[in-house]
C-alpha cells in the first residue's frame, strides 16, 4: 500500500542556508554541481531564501531523463546543503521548427 504523505511537513530551510547571500548559496550548489559530471551543463540561476532553487541546464537533457537525473541532484542537495531545498529548472520557450514554420506562438 503506498503511503500517504499529504499530511507530512513540508522541511523548511535552515538557518545555516537563510544566513548565506544569494552569492554564497550559489556558490554552494555549483560546488555541488562540480562533483559529478552528470550535471556539468547545469547552472543555478535564483538560490532564494525559502530553498526554491531555479536550474538553468544548457543542453537538451530527454524528458524522461531529465526528470530523474533532477531528482537525484535534489536528493544530493537535501543530504549535503539542506533539506529544504527544492530544484525547479528554467522555463525554456518552444523550440518546434515546425510550429515555427507554420506561424504559431506559444507564450510562456
Amino acid at each position: 500500500m503506498l503511503a500517504n504523505y499529504s499530511t507530512h511537513k513540508t522541511p523548511s530551510t535552515s538557518k545555516f542556508w537563510k544566513e548565506k547571500s544569494i552569492e554564497k548559496r550559489i556558490e554552494l550548489i555549483v560546488n555541488e554541481l562540480k562533483k559529478d559530471k552528470l550535471y556539468k551543463d547545469f547552472q543555478p540561476i535564483k538560490a532564494p531564501e525559502n530553498g526554491q532553487v531555479v536550474i538553468k541546464i544548457e543542453k537538451i537533457i530527454p524528458a524522461n531523463e531529465r526528470g530523474l537525473l533532477l531528482l537525484e541532484l535534489e536528493q544530493k542537495l537535501k543530504s549535503n546543503i539542506d533539506p529544504g531545498i527544492t530544484i525547479w529548472c528554467e522555463p525554456v520557450g518552444d523550440k518546434s521548427k515546425l510550429r515555427k514554420l507554420r506561424g504559431i506562438e506559444i507564450n510562456v
